[in-house]
This record gives C-alpha cells, sequence and structure tokens, in this order.
C-alpha cells in the first residue's frame, strides 16, 4: 500500500508539472489571431500617416503566441530586419545590444493562410529542428517588434522565443 501511495504521489506530481510547463509563457504571451494583428497594424498606420499634426515614426514592442504551420524554408535573416527590430529595442529598451548575434535565420511558416518568415533564437535552432516536422503545426513564442518608417514603410519582426508542439 506504501508503494501505491508514493507511486501515485509520483505520478500526480509529474502530471501537474507538465500541465504547468507552459503555463508563465502563456500569462506573457498573448495568444492572437495573426490577421487580426496585422490588419491592426496597417489600420493603426493609415490612422497615424493622415494626422500630420503627429509623428509619422513610431515603433512597438509586444509579446505574442499564435499557431503556426512550418514549411521546411529557411533563409539569413536580412540586415533591413535586424535593423528594424534594434531600431524598436533601442527605442523602447534604451539598448539594443541584446539583439546582436541573437539571430541570423529565419523560417517560412503558414500562419492561417498567410505565409511569415519569422526569425528564430540561434540557441532554439537545433532543438527546433529536431522538434517540428515540415508540414507540421507549432505553437510560437514570439516577440514581435513594429517600425513604421517615415516614408510610410511598416516592418513587422517576429522572433521566436519559445515553441512546443505539444500544446493540445
Amino acid at each position: 500500500m506504501k508503494s501505491f501511495l508514493c507511486f501515485s504521489i509520483l505520478i500526480l506530481s509529474l502530471n501537474a508539472y507538465s500541465q504547468n510547463g507552459f503555463e508563465s509563457w502563456d500569462k506573457n504571451y498573448k495568444l492572437v489571431d495573426i490577421r487580426e494583428l496585422i490588419n491592426a497594424e496597417f489600420e493603426y498606420a493609415k490612422k497615424v500617416e493622415a494626422d500630420t499634426a503627429e509623428a509619422q515614426y513610431y515603433v512597438a514592442m509586444n509579446t505574442f503566441r499564435f499557431i503556426a504551420e512550418f514549411t521546411g524554408e529557411q533563409r539569413k535573416v536580412s540586415d533591413e530586419t535586424i535593423g528594424s527590430s534594434k531600431n524598436v529595442f533601442k527605442l523602447k529598451t534604451g539598448n539594443s545590444d541584446i539583439l546582436n548575434d541573437l539571430v541570423h535565420v529565419e523560417y517560412k511558416f503558414i500562419v492561417i493562410d498567410i505565409p511569415l518568415w519569422i526569425s528564430i533564437q540561434k540557441q532554439l535552432e537545433n532543438p527546433f529542428k529536431e522538434e517540428v516536422k515540415v508540414g507540421g503545426e507549432v505553437l510560437l513564442y514570439t516577440l514581435f517588434t513594429n517600425e513604421h518608417t517615415y516614408k510610410g514603410q511598416i516592418i513587422n519582426t517576429f522572433i521566436i522565443s519559445e515553441f512546443t508542439t505539444t500544446w493540445k
């Protein structure tokens, strides 16, 4: 009976731990509909551009999570993407050094029906390649940076901070 009780406590504690593995991530990364997020950013940009009394340059930074389908495609992160994220970090936190050598590749995903290139932190690349299959769905926890330039360009950038294939 004693061994059964110990075994039961062990199983319950493991179950409780596994259920809470991403609980803190879920609290800090809002679940979003990418289409709504991107549309809201474009609508806000139109509003800002229409009001010539206000500055035409702005930045935003937030954390989001969403489900994406991995296409398997990979490319080097562009200087424009890294530069934009650094601009946002500099204005929002006062320091963009955290981005130095943090990302160097981005992967292509399909989110709903929208193709997105999303940067991934270097230390996550190997675990990502091992766990996520081409055509498979993954829950991405991302840092989102948004820069609206003086020329009217909108640069939306996502950087993968964490991921899981077992959210269901």
